[in-house]
C-alpha cells in the first residue's frame, strides 16, 4: 500500500505546482509577492460517519414485512424512517500539497488563500450496528382481522435489529480552498484557516459500495519555521465535515462524516 500513497502524493503535488505556475504565468504583476507551494504526509485519525440513516435497506426490509405496501403489488400506503448507530473509521495514512498567497505587497502579510488537495483511506471496520427502524403503515382494505394477519392492519412497527457489515474499503479526496490568517514572523508562523472543500468518496469492495462528489468544510491550524528566507517546515492539524447521501445502492447510506488529520510538510516561498 505505501507505493501505491507515495504516488497518488507525487501526482497530487505535481498538479499543485502546476497550478502555482499558471498562476504565474497569467498574473505576471505577482510574481514577485509571497507566493508558496508544499507538500506534506501524515495520519488521518480515527473518525466516525454519525446521523446515519440507511434508506434503500430500510424500504426493502419494509415490503418484506408489509408486501401490501410495494407499489408492484398493492396500493396501500408505507413510510419507514431506518437509523442506525455510528460506523467506524480506521486511521489512515494522509497525503497532499497545497499552493497558495499572502497579501504582502497589498499591505495585508497576516492574510493569504490557498488551495489543496489531500487523500486519505479510512476503511469502514467491520463492525455490528445497533438500529432503529420506524415503519407507518396504511393498507388499502383490511381483509381480515388483525390479530388474525398483522401485515393487514394499519399503524406504527418499530424493529430494532442488529446490523452486520463487513469491511469495506473508503478512499476520499479533498479539493479545498482555504482562507488564512497568520502571524507574518521571521522565523516562527503560526496560523489558522478555513474553506469550502469538495469531498470524493469511493468505496469499491465490501458491504458499501458506491462513490459520490459533496461539498464540506476544510478547518486548520498549524505553525511554520522559516528555516531560510524560502523554505519553510509545518505542522498542521486539520478537521473535515461533510455529508453524504445514498452512497450505494444496497443500503443507501447516508451520513455525516467528521475526520482529524494531523501533517508535517515543507513549504517552499518565491
Amino acid at each position: 500500500m505505501v507505493p501505491t500513497y507515495r504516488f497518488r502524493a507525487a501526482e497530487i503535488l505535481t498538479i499543485t505546482i502546476g497550478i502555482a505556475i499558471a498562476y504565474l504565468t497569467i498574473f505576471p504583476s505577482f510574481a514577485h509577492s509571497e507566493w508558496y507551494v508544499g507538500g506534506y504526509g501524515g495520519m488521518s485519525t480515527t473518525g466516525n460517519l454519525s446521523d446515519v440513516t440507511m434508506p434503500a435497506y430500510g424500504q426493502r426490509l419494509a415490503f418484506q414485512q408489509f408486501p401490501l405496501a410495494d407499489p408492484s403489488i398493492g396500493a396501500a400506503s408505507l413510510t419507514q424512517t431506518f437509523k442506525a448507530s455510528d460506523l467506524k473509521l480506521e486511521s489512515s495514512p494522509i497525503f497532499g500539497a497545497k499552493a497558495g498567497y499572502f497579501f504582502t505587497e497589498e499591505k495585508l502579510p497576516w492574510l493569504g488563500v490557498e488551495v489543496e488537495a489531500f487523500t486519505s483511506n479510512p476503511t469502514i471496520n467491520s463492525q455490528t450496528l445497533t438500529t432503529n427502524q420506524t415503519i407507518f403503515f396504511t393498507p388499502s382494505q383490511i381483509t381480515l382481522p388483525c390479530n388474525a394477519n398483522p401485515q393487514n392492519c394499519p399503524g406504527a412497527f418499530v424493529k430494532n435489529d442488529p446490523l452486520v457489515l463487513t469491511e469495506s474499503s473508503l478512499r476520499v479526496v479533498t479539493v479545498a480552498f482555504n482562507v488564512i490568517a497568520r502571524y507574518p514572523g521571521q522565523m516562527l508562523q503560526p496560523y489558522i484557516g478555513v474553506g469550502g472543500a469538495g469531498f470524493y468518496f469511493q468505496s469499491s469492495t465490501g458491504s458499501i459500495q458506491g462513490r459520490q462528489w459533496a461539498p464540506g468544510l476544510n478547518a486548520l491550524a498549524g505553525i511554520k519555521l522559516l528555516v531560510t528566507d524560502e523554505w519553510g517546515l509545518f505542522l498542521e492539524g486539520k478537521y473535515n465535515l461533510a455529508s453524504i447521501s445514498n452512497l450505494d445502492q444496497t443500503f443507501g447510506l447516508s451520513a455525516t462524516y467528521s475526520v482529524f488529520h494531523g501533517v508535517a510538510g515543507v513549504a517552499y516561498h518565491f
